[in-house]
């Protein structure tokens, strides 16, 4: 089942998407740092298949969504502004899953809008370790040193080539199937190769600290039922302890895949849809 393409104005960028299905609740994906809405092309149709409208949005900045103007910049609180409209866009409930990056982002959204979150599934992402506010301002300032540094290079092309072997570097577990697939929907075809899609401005190290007492205060209001899944192999684990306690928060199950790292829906599609449909079934009881 091919997606369709779709863009809607949120949070005034124009934001692109992939859909399956016209019928049945709404499940909105949301993939994860650097990548892009077609990492959900393993598991959008099987959903489809089991009764729901779904839906994969390319964050800004990311895939063919709109970059952000000049002056501009990514910070956590732009995503959730950006799901607010399109979740608007899109019937005004849904059920989110998120990635990774897209997964905290889902969590804050879900903590900001509970009552349009009819169910929340993170995937290998709760959060980095803790931060000390005493560091901020040395966060700051990298900040400030790395937006130079991007500045200063400006663009460069490369090759397909090039781009599979720099993924297959942070994802060592993808197959060459999926990093043909991934590189394919995440370059475009420019001056003397390739370009990623994504803005270079992602590869700034954002300015925020990331607080579990903030981030708890946003959980503490998700209203909906929230699914966990990690993969045994995930080079991303939180200690035991750390992990247990913002699951207690969360008020989430825990699901762990085996022989899976950080991307189940890429690593074990058919495992990890039917995972999703057997907890979207009971949460839209």
């Amino acid at each position: 089942m091919p997606p369709r393409d779709r863009t809607i104005v949120a949070n005034r960028l124009h934001l692109h998407f992939l859909e399956w299905g016209d019928a049945g609740p709404t499940v909105l994906l949301l993939h994860g740092f650097l990548e892009h809405a077609h990492a959900w092309d393993l598991v959008g149709p099987r959903l489809a298949a089991a009764g729901y409208r779904v839906a994969a949005l390319d964050w800004r900045g990311h895939g063919d969504s709109e970059w952000i103007g000049a002056g501009g910049y990514y910070h956590f609180a732009d995503y959730t502004a950006d799901l607010a409209g399109v979740v608007r866009a899109l019937g005004g409930r849904v059920a989110v899953v998120g990635h990774s990056m897209g997964a905290a982002a889902a969590l804050g959204w879900a903590g900001t809008e509970p009552d349009r979150a009819w169910a929340v599934v993170a995937v290998d992402a709760l959060g980095p370790p803790d931060s000390d506010p005493a560091d901020a301002p040395a966060r700051f300032a990298a900040w400030l040193d790395d937006l130079r540094r991007v500045e200063e290079r400006g663009d460069r092309a490369t090759t397909r080539a090039e781009a599979e072997r720099r993924l297959a570097e942070r994802s060592p577990r993808f197959t060459a199937d999926v990093l043909r697939h991934m590189v394919e929907h995440g370059t475009r075809a420019v001056a003397g190769g390739r370009a990623w899609k994504f803005d270079p401005l992602h590869q700034t190290r954002a300015p925020q600290p990331f607080y579990v007492a903030q981030a708890r205060a946003f959980w503490a209001r998700i209203a909906c039922p929230v699914l966990y899944v990690e993969g045994a192999e995930t080079p991303f684990r939180l200690p035991d302890a750390d992990r247990d306690a913002r699951l207690a928060a969360l008020r989430a199950r825990r699901v762990t895949l085996p022989g899976v790292g950080h991307h189940p829906h890429l690593e074990s599609p058919e495992a990890f849809a039917a995972l999703l449909a057997d907890f979207l079934a009971h949460a839209a009881r």
